[in-house]
């Protein structure tokens, strides 16, 4: 939705300027106009691009080409930095425990945030050896102590569980409208509150967990394609180039 919005209000700016310094329409647009609105900005207005794939494909112009923006850098916390949001979310009060949970989940396990808040109970094995995570297509994640135990205390006294069901709510983080789980704005905003950069933290643990195990595991165990995995590892100096998955036995 987000995206969608500024799509639509950088193409209104971007034709509104056009008309009143070119005199032109996107029928008449020229190439010098998309760079020379490009380079005079921020990087939002790339989001132009969308418009103009559309207007190409429908013959509304078709001389304008817009690559894909390329990100200049990464954001990245250090290891240590998040070490230490790892510790002050698993042995301090600095939030709720729904939300420290949520937190570990993308410190530890590099989820992003909005499949953390659609992630359901069931995702939460709880086997004799301890709970696991169902967050790929292959066998569950083990969950280590203490957030183990973080977990099992939330999965039994989740919010908001008034908001679903008689039977329950199937979520791990319930939402305040009955039958929905918490919205992924809403989640995001606390976990900024607590002061984690969203995106350093996932990309910080990417980097960290393909640089102990190879990246195809960290693919179907976390749920990412190998691509992703194996840009990571890549950045980090750990190809793992020669690493061949386990072929199951049937």
């Amino acid at each position: 939705m987000h995206s969608a919005k500024q799509e639509i209000t950088e193409t209104i700016k971007f034709l509104t300027w056009l008309k009143l310094t070119h005199g032109r329409t996107v029928a008449s647009c020229l190439q010098a106009d998309v760079d020379a609105w490009l380079a005079d900005g921020p990087t939002t207005r790339h989001a132009i691009r969308t418009f103009f794939v559309w207007a190409v494909k429908n013959r509304t112009c078709t001389n304008i080409t817009i690559g894909f923006r390329q990100a200049k850098t990464a954001p990245l916390l250090t290891q240590g930095q998040r070490l230490a949001m790892l510790k002050a979310c698993l042995t301090d009060n600095i939030d709720t425990l729904s939300y420290r949970v949520a937190a570990t989940l993308l410190l530890l396990y590099a989820q992003p945030v909005v499949k953390i808040a659609a992630m359901k109970s069931t995702d939460v094995i709880l086997t004799p050896d301890g709970p696991r995570l169902s967050l790929g297509e292959e066998h569950p994640t083990p969950v280590p102590e203490p957030f183990a135990s973080l977990l099992t205390t939330h999965l039994a006294s989740r919010p908001n569980m008034r908001t679903g069901s008689s039977s329950g709510s199937p979520w791990l983080f319930p939402g305040y409208r009955a039958g929905q789980h918490i919205h992924p704005n809403t989640l995001m905003e606390r976990l900024r509150e607590i002061g984690i950069s969203l995106l350093g933290a996932r990309n910080a643990s990417l980097r960290g967990l393909v640089k102990e195990v190879p990246a195809p595991l960290v693919a179907e165990m976390l749920g990412y394609s190998h691509q992703v995995t194996q840009k990571h590892a890549t950045a980090a100096a750990e190809p793992w180039s020669r690493y061949t998955p386990a072929i199951p036995e049937y």
